[in-house]
């Protein structure tokens, strides 16, 4: 069976486009937003990885009781 696709090009960008392409060239062009950047997200993976392993060592605790 031959499925036939087609590709569209976004030959311009609606203003909720814009602002996060602008956005990243800011935070891409400076070093200290991108340091700034990269830190908030190792927070939130240290963050995120510590609830996984609670909810694991919970789940493992009340599993056979």
């Amino acid at each position: 069976m031959e499925s036939s696709q087609e590709q569209t090009f976004v030959t311009s960008r609606s203003p909720q486009e814009v602002k996060p392409v602008s956005s990243a060239s800011k935070y891409l062009n400076s070093s200290l937003l991108l340091n700034q950047l990269t830190e908030r997200v190792y927070e939130l993976l240290q963050e995120d990885l510590r609830s996984q392993r609670e909810r694991v060592s919970n789940y493992a605790q009340n599993r056979w009781l």
